[in-house]
């Protein structure tokens, strides 16, 4: 499976440790997965993990949706990178999985709702178990909501 992570958080967030767990963790399960983050500082630890790429900085949802690769499954963490997601599954036909934080589940604005309504599925901010076990669950997540995507067909969301 290759796995795309957009992360816009911003420096100082304590949801960025969290997120650089996960990474070590599933790249102990060796999936591929190419990472776009915000911070030069998150970019260079998370560059040191086996099957882990990392790109360019970006900063905006428009250039994290650019520069993502052809993946089966992207994994957007933050409000920001949701529009990433949507635009990937608009466009490319790759699904996304989000992790709600309490900022995204209250925001009522229509993009917003697009967002939470267009994943493949929706994850709690920080779940109490370590990155270990989470993994695990999310893998089963990634592979869940590629087998939803293959129920559909191919220019799904073209017009015809």
């Amino acid at each position: 499976m290759r796995l795309g992570h957009i992360c816009l958080l911003a420096e100082g967030c304590p949801d960025r440790a969290w997120f650089a767990e996960l990474v070590a963790a599933i790249s102990r399960h060796e999936v591929e997965q190419h990472v776009l983050v915000a911070s030069a500082s998150l970019a260079e630890r998370l560059a040191g993990y086996t099957n882990v790429t990392v790109g360019p900085i970006v900063r905006s949802p428009v250039l994290a949706y650019c520069l993502m690769p052809n993946v089966e499954v992207a994994h957007v963490h933050d409000s920001d990178s949701g529009q990433a997601g949507l635009l990937l599954t608009l466009t490319r036909s790759i699904p996304f999985v989000l992790t709600v934080d309490d900022s995204l589940s209250k925001d009522s604005s229509p993009l917003a709702r697009s967002v939470r309504n267009r994943a493949a599925c929706t994850i709690q901010s920080r779940p109490a178990d370590g990155a270990d076990l989470a993994a695990r669950n999310y893998l089963e997540i990634y592979r869940a909501a590629l087998s939803r995507r293959s129920e559909f067909p191919e220019n799904s969301n073209c017009r015809q």
